[in-house]
């Protein structure tokens, strides 16, 4: 099980871990996500076999096939529903990088919509977001030197976060109140999980962040 992450902002050390992300989500959490494991034996593997039976599908190709599809498409409800399901957890929730390939596991998962359910998705998904936020940033500084040092004319150094970010998102509302205070969001709602009680306004650029948030050593916390 991945572990926890602190940031210091301003004076203050805040933590983001399993915890935040359950209480952000309300996604179950369990001991184990081998999916093997919940994948059993007499599932048919129905929609792996009726709609991905040409070989390995990336999720851009996913995501055109369904953006594609037309009135008259022969998909009874039952599978578009499934077939949604995964779409929904390949660009949303697993947040990757379009071209890579689905999770087939999660297609036959999706088969049997009660195991789909059970499936520990907060242990899952908090793993691959606490992965890459912890690693995103590695070697990123020594990147930067050199591209000031090289004739390129773009000297900023970016990086991609994947997982399920907009829970990360969602905590750093709650976790810094000046974000809201500012105008990037806003509260709708006051229930659980969180992430159904904000909405982004408006999307700040790292200079505005920076300038109103992170160069403060007096930031104020919950």
């Amino acid at each position: 099980m991945a572990s926890t992450l602190w940031f210091y902002v301003g004076n203050e050390v805040i933590r983001f871990s399993a915890v935040e992300f359950c209480l952000v989500t309300g996604l179950t959490f369990g001991d184990s996500c081998e999916s093997l494991s919940y994948i059993t034996k007499h599932m048919d593997k129905w929609i792996l076999r009726s709609y991905f039976r040409d070989g390995k599908v990336n999720v851009k190709m996913f995501a055109n096939w369904f953006r594609n599809l037309g009135p008259d498409n022969n998909v009874s409800d039952d599978d578009m529903v499934k077939l949604v399901l995964v779409l929904f957890l390949e660009m949303t929730l697993v947040g990757k990088d379009d071209r890579n390939a689905i999770m087939y596991w999660a297609l036959q998962l999706v088969d049997d919509l009660d195991a789909f359910n059970s499936f520990p998705w907060g242990t899952f998904l908090y793993g691959r977001t606490f992965d890459s936020l912890s690693t995103c940033v590695v070697g990123r500084d020594d990147k930067y030197k050199e591209r000031l040092e090289s004739p390129a004319k773009r000297k900023a150094e970016e990086y991609n976060v994947y997982g399920f970010v907009t829970a990360f998102q969602v905590w750093a509302i709650e976790a810094i109140p000046k974000w809201a205070m500012l105008g990037y969001a806003s509260r709708v709602n006051n229930v659980t999980p969180r992430i159904l009680n904000w909405e982004c306004t408006r999307i700040p650029s790292y200079v505005e962040l920076y300038d109103n948030i992170f160069k403060y050593r007096n930031v104020r916390m919950p």
